[in-house]
């Protein structure tokens, strides 16, 4: 069950009143021995509780924080992508346009296929993920 940061500072909080109270009940020579250990049990468990909920913050805002920075690479390598020829472009490599356009997903073509050549007289160039064929005219690739 997921916490948050909240649910972990109320249950700190919880924690805390419940220390106040025992210290205020002991002082005052209000509690027995038992009562004292159940008091303890339930601070024990209150304070589990709070670990539990800051450790399960903690691994979300680190899992978001990685959905984040892997994002931000996914937009700054497309910010740089031109399109021609029906595929996207970068320093010189063609990439797929439905790996791209689909799921931000950076798949260089692999080619040129000399051995299937269109009546067009360009290269076929493929994409290993989707299996799509780009025909692309010779001049196009550095």
């Amino acid at each position: 069950m997921p916490f948050d940061i909240a649910v972990g500072l109320s249950l700190a909080k919880n924690a805390l009143d419940l220390v106040k109270a025992v210290r205020e009940a002991h002082k005052q020579k209000k509690l027995t021995s038992e009562e004292m250990r159940d008091y303890l049990d339930t601070l024990q468990d209150k304070l589990v509780d709070v670990k539990t909920a800051l450790s399960d913050a903690d691994e979300e805002m680190r899992n978001l924080k990685r959905q984040l920075e892997e994002a931000t690479r996914k937009a700054d390598f497309g910010a740089s992508f031109t399109s021609k020829h029906g595929v996207y472009w970068r320093d010189g490599f063609p990439y797929c346009p439905i790996c791209w356009d689909n799921s931000r997903q950076t798949t260089r073509l692999s080619g040129p296929h000399p051995h299937i050549l269109t009546d067009a007289g360009k290269y076929v160039w493929t994409c290993s993920i989707d299996k799509g064929h780009f025909p692309l005219p010779s001049k196009a690739v550095k």
